[in-house]
């Protein structure tokens, strides 16, 4: 679905990334067997802690919420400077409603961890969602710092996403073009594009993005009446009836289809 928040799959990718990552011990040459067994005893600690932001998660995404932060609660009195742990109770503490406690807690994943570029996304998405764009901007930023994230394009998307929400179109044509440039056939990028150029009135550009999106993905209410709007303007008749025909027998119901026959009342 195009109108997608930048959200909607952020928790559940970030969990599901925090579950792949846990802390790497190692051995070090001791004095002595008690510096050995200190070191046994941290590592033993480590595991705990890792296994029970572990069972967290599986609680959290049940929608146990109760359990999911009891096991966090656990991770943390076990082992206070575990990022991943600090960053899955955010998420937490924010699906319960208490902001604020999620903020600290996504700091501090970040302070122990500059370089969890999983954390930064999720805040930045975090800090859209109470339109707070420049700060939200500032992490998405951070997140793409790291050469060796695997999810640059999901950072872009979600920034892109910001922007337009911030009423900031330029910055988010930055973000969609360098999504379009790793990946031409990326639908939701080629969408948000045709929608900046529609407002822009670069009627030409917007008509190429939206045909673009029509050979990508299927169409929807959305991308019709842009391509209805598009269409009026530059009168190209056949691919104006196409989307006038295609949103009232797909999408009857949808406010887009409304808008069409009250613009047709007109």
């Amino acid at each position: 679905m195009i109108r997608k928040c930048i959200y909607g799959g952020v928790v559940l990718t970030a969990l599901l990334f925090i579950t792949g990552c846990s802390s790497s011990g190692g051995t070090a040459g001791g004095d002595g067997d008690a510096e050995e067994t200190e070191l046994l005893i941290q590592q033993k600690g480590n595991r705990l802690a890792e296994t029970n932001v572990k069972l967290g998660v599986g609680y959290f995404q049940q929608g146990n919420y109760e359990y999911a932060l009891v096991k966090f609660r656990k991770a943390l009195e076990i082992d206070d400077n575990l990022p991943n742990g600090h960053y899955a109770i955010a998420l937490l503490y924010e699906r319960l409603g208490k902001p604020n406690t999620a903020v600290k807690h996504f700091e501090r994943a970040i302070e122990i961890n500059p370089q969890y570029s999983d954390a930064y996304n999720a805040y930045a998405a975090f800090l859209c969602r109470k339109k707070q764009y420049e700060g939200a901007d500032k992490r998405f930023k951070k997140a793409l710092e790291n050469p060796l994230y695997r999810s640059h394009a999901l950072v872009r998307l979600n920034a892109g996403l910001c922007a337009m929400r911030a009423g900031n179109p330029q910055r988010a044509e930055n973000y969609f073009r360098s999504l379009l440039k790793a990946n031409p056939k990326h639908a939701t990028a080629l969408f948000q594009m045709a929608k900046i150029n529609l407002e822009a009135k670069q009627y030409l550009k917007a008509r190429g993005y939206i045909q673009r999106f029509g050979l990508v993905s299927k169409h929807t209410a959305q991308s019709l009446l842009v391509g209805l709007k598009i269409e009026r303007v530059l009168g190209g008749r056949d691919d104006l009836a196409k989307y006038a025909l295609l949103l009232q027998h797909k999408f009857p119901d949808s406010d887009e289809a409304q808008e069409l026959l009250a613009s047709e009342r007109r």
